[in-house]
């Protein structure tokens, strides 16, 4: 939906509420008073042969409580039955007969009333509350809705939200005495697009994951039943109702049977959308709204119904627990319809109802005790059960304390998680020294430590590194920092003189701690392997273009110089002296095939055709058949060998190719210089995504006070170039095995 689409959707979100108030306030005239005080329609307030005035609006002589019996000498069943107030219109005098309590004795008194136009500003100054919850309700729609106007539940929200307000016109700006002879209207409307409302959030909560097939006729039943439950009560509420009054109450008094209803389908609603979701979003919306649904149930259980049972009395009024019961619900379906924050709303709404929950069950324990020491004993339950839920309420208060002075005393060694979850977020990619020390310092911070060090081991590709953070006064408390099985460096640390040193019950600790070190030096070093690796391949193409430069300068350009000028004099003798101009061109005849011999070699110094010509198995084959024959120019002469090959090996990677090719042929050429061989075998197959090269000869094996040659150094180098492995071990019954394993897949071997 378009910007311009979603503003006029809410402008008619917030105009629906607005303007349904001012029309049914201000369509007939009123005398300034209410039926009913309370915040949402509850069905307490009881209409008969006389009515009770719960606040009064505006200027006019009747008061809260006086109790009204007939209107103009007529007495509220006739007043009810005859319509009455269709007539009156502002200006008029309508005489009351009131009962109104007096200093010990009730009196009878007529009570004159000028009607006129509904004081609805004085109304919003005695219920400001009103207004300020209508704004807000539609406030959270209306969010939910711009965040996902294309959701059918998030308009389905946003529906209930601009329908649940319409109840103000039943209570507290509720009908007057007059109304009574007018119908009640404005209260049966009100509650009724109310009733709606609950319906519409019925929706948004089946919504959030969308039904299919026979569910949608189970979501339309679902969102039937609230209404469908006023009108089962019609029946028996109407035979039980005594008088006109009453019964034009059961009829307008829609909001309450419907509201009862609506609780345990909600309930139905949110749990089947939770079995439909399948992804990870529905999941967690759905049960946010169901989580939200049974806290608000709960809520209202624990502080309503289950304190009355002891004491005869809620702890909270009727109308204020269904504004917190209601707030629950509609704060987690926004949530769970606006899909916001779940990954973190989600969680913590669960862990708070699980906390709930064990508060709930202790002071249900407690409760019980009471109750019994008040019958064995005779002893007040009021002033028991207030401690106790004193107690209580007090407790999550004195555990923050604790953990705040326990923090500010221990730093976070209680919270091992904070720390590592810190340790966690520090960047890897940063130079050695400066990503340890920052570690460091944030373990100084966090646990008050006055010394910190790390000493990070050296490998075969680099040296150690260390970082430091204060100055040692002690015996430091020492913790391997392990990773992948291997112990790659050590933490030290030492805790600052005025606080408590480290003892057994912080070894946990130490070791999330080490494990998240030594996590952070893993890739530490990893980092800086790869950094050193990149420049050993930087130096390395360097040092190819150098040697290729030289060769071409020092040797193939004076010879193309020479040959140049070779062709220049046999021209100038071509005419003078014709043989002697024959030999110079034979002559330069040869140079150019010298000098095609030169670029061949560097060509195949660069890359040996023969892979691209013949693939790596066969020119592999085809070299080790020419040095067998001793064609091999310089190759290892006179030690056979042979290659075996897995069928379905190729193709392969340039680089790969290259690799194994280079990696073949330096060992073979080692095998012939050091290792006295009669025989070499390469071998090459497939493990997985890696390229396996296995050559091993029947030599006199690797010598025991060997140091890494340039030829060993150059065959690892050339597989950890492509992220592979090398390894060069003696053989079992005499000899060498030279194994390399080359990633076939991967950045690297493209």
């Amino acid at each position: 939906m378009s910007r311009g689409g979603r503003l006029l959707v809410l402008a008619a979100a917030w105009a629906v509420p607005v303007c349904w108030t001012l029309l049914a306030l201000l369509a007939t005239p009123s005398d300034g008073t209410s039926l009913s005080s309370r915040l949402v329609p509850s069905g307490t307030v009881h209409w008969g042969e006389s009515v009770r005035v719960a606040a009064t609006y505006g200027d006019t002589p009747l008061r809260p409580g006086d109790e009204v019996q007939a209107v103009d000498g007529r007495s509220i069943s006739d007043w009810v039955d005859s319509g009455g107030a269709a007539a009156l219109e502002a200006g008029d005098v309508v005489r009351y007969e009131v009962r109104r309590a007096g200093a010990g004795l009730d009196l009878i008194q007529q009570v004159d009333v000028t009607v006129g136009a509904y004081p609805v500003l004085g109304a919003v100054r005695a219920a400001p509350v009103v207004p300020l919850l209508a704004v807000l309700v539609l406030s959270v729609g209306s969010l939910v809705f711009w965040s996902a106007s294309g959701a059918a539940a998030a308009r389905a929200y946003l529906t209930a939200c601009a329908l649940l307000p319409a109840a103000a016109t039943s209570t507290p700006w509720g009908p007057d005495v007059l109304d009574l002879g007018r119908g009640a209207w404005q209260q049966a409307v009100g509650e009724t697009v109310a009733a709606l409302g609950l319906v519409a959030l019925v929706l948004a909560v089946s919504l959030t994951t969308r039904p299919s097939g026979r569910e949608r006729w189970v979501t339309a039943a679902l969102a039937a039943v609230p209404l469908l439950a006023y009108a089962a009560s019609l029946g028996p509420r109407l035979d039980a109702a005594g008088s006109p009054a009453a019964r034009l109450q059961v009829l307008s008094s829609v909001a309450a049977p419907t509201l009862w209803a609506t609780i345990p389908v909600l309930l139905v609603a949110a749990t089947l959308a939770h079995l439909r979701a399948s992804r990870r979003e529905d999941v967690l919306a759905t049960r946010l709204a169901l989580l939200g649904t049974g806290a608000g149930v709960g809520a209202w259980l624990v502080l309503g119904p289950s304190p009355a049972l002891l004491t005869d009395r809620a702890l909270v009024r009727g109308d204020l627990l269904v504004l917190l019961a209601g707030g629950l619900v509609l704060a987690c379906v926004a949530a769970a319809s606006a899909r916001y924050r779940l990954e973190e709303i989600e969680p913590r709404v669960r862990r708070g109802l699980v906390q709930a929950l064990v508060l709930v069950v202790v002071g249900a324990a407690f409760a019980v005790v009471v109750r019994a020491v008040e019958l064995a004993a005779d002893v007040a339950v009021e002033s028991m059960l207030a401690g106790g839920l004193l107690a209580l309420l007090l407790l999550p208060v004195g555990v923050a304390v604790q953990r705040t002075v326990r923090r500010w005393v221990y730093g976070d060694r209680d919270f091992p998680e904070r720390v590592v979850s810190e340790l966690r977020r520090l960047d890897a990619l940063t130079a050695p020294e400066e990503a340890l020390r920052e570690a460091l310092e944030l373990l100084a911070r966090r646990l008050h430590l006055s010394f910190a060090a790390v000493d990070v081991f050296a490998t075969s590709t680099s040296g150690p590194v260390a970082a430091t953070v204060g100055h040692p006064a002690g015996a430091p408390a020492t913790v391997d920092l392990i990773a992948g099985g291997s112990t790659l460096g050590r933490l030290r640390v030492e805790v600052d003189a005025g606080h408590d040193p480290f003892g057994p019950g912080d070894r946990r600790l130490l070791e999330d701690v080490g494990a998240q070190v030594g996590a952070l030096v893993q890739a530490v070093t990893a980092n800086r392997e790869l950094q050193l690796s990149r420049r050993r391949l930087v130096a390395a193409r360097e040092e190819e273009r150098r040697r290729l430069r030289r060769d071409l300068h020092d040797g193939l350009g004076p010879s193309l110089a020479t040959f140049a000028m070779g062709l220049e004099s046999a021209t100038d003798l071509i005419r003078d002296d014709p043989d002697r101009a024959a030999d110079l061109v034979a002559r330069l005849a040869e140079r150019a095939r010298e000098d095609i011999g030169e670029v061949r070699r560097l060509v195949e110094g660069l890359r040996p055709p023969a892979l691209d010509q013949l693939g790596l198995v066969s020119a592999l084959r085809h070299l080790a058949a020419d040095h067998a024959g001793g064609s091999g120019g310089s190759g290892p002469v006179g030690v056979p060998w042979s290659v075996e090959a897995e069928d379905g090996l190729e193709p392969l990677p340039a680089a790969v190719e290259v690799a194994a090719y280079r990696i073949v042929l330096e060992a073979v050429t080692n095998a012939r210089r050091h290792s006295g061989a009669s025989r070499c075998t390469v071998r090459l197959g497939r493990a997985g995504d890696d390229l396996e090269i296995e050559v091993s000869d029947t030599g006199t094996g690797l010598a025991a006070d060997r140091s890494p040659g340039v030829g060993l150094s150059s065959m690892r180098e050339r597989a950890e170039e492509l992220g592979g492995s090398f390894e060069a071990v003696d053989r079992p019954g005499g000899g060498t095995v030279v194994r390399a394993r080359l990633p076939v897949t991967g950045p690297s071997s493209g």
